[in-house]
């Protein structure tokens, strides 16, 4: 039996077990999937610990354990944030599962204005999602200007991305402003929304954050975060058992428990 884990704080969120034990059942193998709820200042101690783990990493320790591994894939690499550990090896699967969610989701990138809120790994994340599918400029709000400058910086190295009209086409959050327990918090964002705008939340507890929900009463499309969390999900596992195991496995029935276990 696989032992799975899931790391973060808080964590009691995540529903990172619940998907791991859903692909793996899909699959017909046994696995044991927890919540690790682990300080920051024990993070160290955590990795030391567990060299032959396999787990998935959420926040706030996407970026801050990369120092602490003994080597990450390229895309880890680059983008600076990791979300997903075997043994003692990061790897990022949240811009492939941000990438195949927004494919299945029949909405183009390329040539787009896009928007990001936030400025964490999942920001880097998605942004290296954009920059692979070809968007046209990237624009960054954040409350810290220091690490808003930082990305605008990172995303500089890719080409000539960034914009600073905030007005896109696309508007993804990327902070957890309204992940639950905290459903009634939202980002703060001054541009307006419209009906020609997809607004996406990388959150997916709640299935429809508030700020889906004000985009929504705006006239927008809507993304939720629970098809690109099932899809980071399903390319984690890929990467555990080392090859393309899940490519034949309909996400339809697993998307169906996930959404019933949401706030």
């Amino acid at each position: 039996m696989r032992n799975l884990a899931v790391i973060g704080y808080p964590i009691e969120h995540s529903l990172s077990p619940i998907l791991h034990n859903q692909i793996y059942k899909a699959l017909k193998i046994k696995v044991y999937s927890r919540k690790i709820a682990v300080d920051p200042k024990d993070l160290p101690e955590f990795v030391r610990s567990n060299t032959d783990c396999l787990y998935n990493v959420t926040i706030p320790h996407k970026e801050k354990i990369i120092n602490l591994l003994k080597s990450t894939d390229m895309d880890a690499e680059e983008i600076g944030a990791v979300n997903c550990v075997s043994n003692l090896k990061g790897y990022n699967t949240d811009w492939i599962g941000f990438k195949k969610s927004i494919y299945k989701s029949d909405v183009e990138i390329e040539n787009k204005d896009c928007v990001i809120i936030g400025s964490g790994g999942a920001a880097r994340a998605i942004a290296y999602a954009l920059i692979k599918s070809n968007c046209n400029s990237i624009a960054i709000i954040n409350r810290s200007n220091k690490r808003k400058k930082n990305l605008i910086n990172w995303i500089s190295k890719f080409g000539n991305y960034n914009s600073t009209i905030n007005q896109g086409d696309i508007i993804i959050n990327c902070t957890p402003l309204g992940m639950w327990p905290n459903i009634k918090d939202k980002p703060v964002y001054s541009g307006k929304i419209s009906t020609k705008q997809i607004v996406i939340d990388t959150i997916y507890n709640p299935y429809e954050t508030s700020f889906l929900q004000f985009a929504k009463n705006s006239g927008a499309k809507v993304i939720s975060g629970l098809d690109m969390f099932i899809e980071q999900g399903l390319a984690s596992i890929n990467i555990w058992e080392k090859n393309n195991i899940t490519q034949n496995i309909s996400t339809k029935n697993i998307k169906k428990i996930l959404k019933a276990k949401l706030c």
